[in-house]
């Protein structure tokens, strides 16, 4: 697979489509999330795994609060547009869009609660996004970061379940 840099001037002379560079982040990754909730004033761990394909991102894992483990997971569907791709809740409502920078902002709003994300692509095989989520009854942040498993660490994966 042909592997490409996000990069800030996606207009620059090394900028490819943004057809490819979505194709680039198809892939296994590893996930850890620490999420500070502000209202608890309590700090969670994530760790587990996502899966990009051309049209969903599916991550599974384990929630850590306290003393007490649970499984914890979210999905969304990715829609591809002319320079961007749209990434769209379970239930196909919106959520964000995604352009082809390396370092970019979002914002989404779901009733009173206000999302604002900031997403980081180190290159092809790491990037990290951050939330800091506010509403009447939510205020945390989180910080997650993918790492790209390798071949190697696929095989080991799947032969460990």
């Amino acid at each position: 697979m042909d592997r490409i840099y996000l990069t800030d001037d996606a207009a620059g002379a090394d900028a490819r489509p943004w057809q490819s560079i979505a194709d680039s982040l198809a892939g296994d990754w590893t996930v850890r999330r620490t999420v500070i909730d502000f209202l608890a004033g309590a700090t969670y761990n994530f760790t587990g795994n996502a899966v990009v394909t051309a049209d969903a991102f599916t991550e599974r894992g384990v929630m850590q609060i306290g003393a007490h483990a649970m499984p914890a997971s979210r999905a969304y569907r990715l829609e591809r547009r002319d320079r961007s791709i749209r990434i769209l809740r379970a239930d196909a409502s919106d959520f964000i869009e995604l352009e082809p920078k390396a370092t970019q902002i979002v914002q989404h709003h779901c009733g009173a609660d206000v999302y604002a994300g900031r997403f980081l692509f180190r290159g092809p095989d790491e990037w990290a996004e951050a939330w800091r989520v506010k509403g009447p009854r939510k205020n945390y942040a989180s910080l997650s970061r993918f790492r790209r498993l390798d071949a190697g660490d696929v095989e080991r994966e799947t032969s460990s379940r």
